[in-house]
């Protein structure tokens, strides 16, 4: 049951809590010519992913994974099993999208599904980058782009990860291609080195998915076997305050000078905010609290096995990503930093008023603690 896959009439789609990415936008595709907005890695999880945020390139169109919610079965700390939607066990409803670890376990979701588009195109630019500042005065272009509403809305979304030496630049639009071609790239690339290769190309829409992975969406029911051993952070920016070209140049460089030396190790900056972001105008209240994010940047590193257990250089470098920009940002909960303190993971996965709401909720569902982790609600 907790891999089963289901939609009916209504586009809603009941998904057990056990089920994988890939197989979720294969199903409800199959079934129903449906699909979500979710991550492109097809072993992830829907349970965390869901309950806590999850993003791809379509949630500018649709919202987070977590927006389509419209219903969850969920056992709670008592024991009991209950069916919570905006109209019964509204308060729990509420705290399961955003906290869901804190507060019980969602055996079954139930989400408002899209008619998944005819095609997407699917973009994908290599630019190179000759220095830190060349990087700084091109990601400065871009996020002008990324505001622009003249150009861009709610059908195109991208991401940049940038290298020492280039930016890797991919993205969709929920259009057709002729229009990116003449409207969207030409105002994207102006001013932007000339690229070293590009990729322009309509996809159906389980194609685009895969082709943005990079292998095919289906994941086994069982011995899934896919692991990392690695340390992330993540930094939402606010549209009302975008990265500085000084952050930038500092972000850059430190890129440009450790980069190179560091063993497998990745920087995403994908677009969250901009003209008609449905990721920040939700159709319902929830206690994912970043609702005026114009970026989120996901920064990770892998443990080299060479590193015979020393977890601490790997920790250091990305630090040093995240301290190069400066302090003050918030973080996506989906991308946990285990560094953190519980103070400071709920000062910078939630905002006073939605983690006070949460604690109240929590006093309530789980008096004793049972749904525990280090940064748990109220810890």
């Amino acid at each position: 049951a907790f891999q089963t896959v289901s939609v009916d009439g209504k586009g809603v789609a009941q998904v057990g809590g056990g089920a994988r990415l890939g197989n979720i936008a294969t199903s409800i595709y199959n079934q129903r010519k449906r699909a979500l907005p979710h991550g492109v890695c097809p072993g992830v999880g829907i349970g965390g992913h869901a309950t806590h945020g999850g993003y791809w390139y379509s949630s500018r169109r649709w919202g987070l994974t977590l927006d389509t919610i419209v219903g969850l079965d969920v056992v709670l700390a008592n024991g009991s099993f209950i069916h919570a939607t905006t109209t019964s066990y509204t308060d729990i409803f509420w705290a399961l999208r955003g906290a869901a670890d804190s507060i019980g376990i969602v055996t079954t979701f139930y989400f408002h599904t899209q008619a998944a588009p005819d095609s997407v195109v699917n973009w994908v630019y290599e630019i190179p980058m000759a220095n830190p500042n060349v990087s700084a005065n091109s990601f400065s272009h871009i996020q002008s782009f990324a505001l622009n509403a003249s150009v861009i809305d709610d059908r195109t979304g991208f991401g940049v990860t940038p290298s020492p030496s280039s930016f890797h630049i991919s993205g969709t639009y929920h259009g057709d291609e002729a229009t990116f071609r003449s409207k969207i790239a030409p105002e994207f690339l102006r001013t932007l080195p000339t690229p070293a290769s590009t990729k322009i190309k309509t996809l159906s829409w389980l194609d685009s998915l895969a082709d943005m992975w990079g292998r095919p969406l289906p994941q086994p029911l069982s011995g899934y076997n896919e692991h990392d051993d690695f340390y992330a952070k993540s930094i939402l920016v606010p549209e009302t305050a975008p990265l500085s070209p000084s952050a930038l140049l500092r972000y850059f460089t430190y890129i440009a000078t450790n980069g190179s030396s560091t063993p497998s190790w990745f920087s995403e900056l994908n677009l969250l905010g901009g003209p008609a972001s449905r990721i920040n105008n939700p159709r319902y209240s929830s206690a994912y609290s970043a609702r005026d994010s114009l970026w989120v940047l996901q920064h990770y590193a892998t443990v080299p096995s060479s590193a015979n257990g020393d977890t601490q250089p790997t920790i250091d470098f990305v630090n040093g990503l995240n301290d190069a920009l400066g302090m003050g940002y918030g973080g996506y909960p989906n991308y946990v930093d285990p560094e953190l303190s519980a103070s400071q993971a709920h000062a910078v996965y939630y905002s006073q008023s939605v983690y006070e709401r949460l604690v109240s909720i929590k006093t309530v569902v789980d008096p004793d603690g049972l749904f525990w982790n280090p940064q748990a609600v109220g810890v």
